[in-house]
């Protein structure tokens, strides 16, 4: 069956080899069935007298997830890497996908699971907010093994929040680090509560908000009758920027041309990412 994202790429003029590489798609796995099944015409083969009650035999074992026996070499080829703007292009696409309606929720199956469990290839890195409504794998579409996801309050990123993002551009190859906030982000508006109107947060809520006062100060410059919505989007773009340059493998991979780094919005009450790139 061909794949979904496939079809929904070559609708979008995407590149039909790209989504295949990002959705996983490439050799069929033997299932836990298939690899039963081979144990099962082992079996026969030593309880068989003849040739032709062997060859039924086997005939009557058809594994469920097996690949066509027709199936041409060139399905057996490497996918090829996905481009910083082919990622872009990809999570644009999954989000209009969502925004109206169309998400795609089935689960993985036991196939892709068991083929995940043997290694990882997302296609993107998206550092979101930990806030429960804004779940990078539903709103742009994806699934099981598609995104590499780093998450807290305020999409802020740390030392330990930093190595990760390295691990996965580094290690898993991804060329993309999207950097995701939402309207109405508690998180920000709490910095713009402590920066504005003197509020005292304790301990650990304090630490959490204390990256994004900057941000705050910046966007009452510019427009202090929304401030809120201006620090959502003013924090974001300062955690891009300061990604290109935060580390060595980051910054050499931007200038050959082989990461991308951008910020986005997401909207709340609309389903719909709003990138700056």
């Amino acid at each position: 069956m061909v794949s979904r994202r496939i079809l929904l790429g070559a609708l979008a003029g995407m590149a039909a080899p790209a989504l295949a590489f990002a959705e996983g798609d490439g050799p069929a796995k033997p299932s836990v069935l298939t690899k039963k099944g081979r144990r099962t015409r082992s079996a026969l083969s030593h309880q068989a007298s003849d040739k032709a009650a062997l060859d039924r035999a086997m005939a009557s074992v058809k594994p469920m997830e097996a690949e066509p026996a027709h199936a041409p070499a060139a399905a057996h080829a490497p996918a090829q890497e996905v481009s910083p703007e082919e990622a872009l292009g990809r999570l644009k696409h999954g989000n209009a996908i969502f925004a109206r309606g169309g998400a795609n929720l089935m689960l993985p199956t036991l196939a892709r699971v068991a083929e995940l469990s043997k290694g990882q290839k997302p296609f993107a890195v998206v550092i979101g907010c930990a806030d429960s409504r804004t779940a990078p794998e539903l709103i742009f579409d994806c699934n099981l093994g598609e995104l590499f996801v780093v998450r807290v309050a305020g999409s802020t990123v740390g030392r330990e929040g930093l190595g990760s993002i390295v691990y996965a551009v580094e290690h898993l190859g991804a060329p993309l680090i999207v950097v995701l906030g939402h309207t109405k982000c508690g998180a920000v508006g709490a910095a713009v509560d402590v920066a504005k109107k003197h509020s005292e947060l304790h301990g650990a809520l304090h630490e959490m908000v204390l990256p994004i006062i900057p941000a705050v100060l910046e966007a009452d410059e510019t427009h202090p009758a929304d401030l809120q919505d201006a620090a959502i989007r003013r924090n974001v773009r300062d955690i891009a920027g300061r990604l290109k340059t935060a580390d060595g493998v980051l910054a050499e991979r931007i200038e050959e041309g082989r990461l991308k780094v951008v910020s986005a919005c997401y909207d709340l009450a609309t389903g719909v990412v709003s990138f700056d790139a």
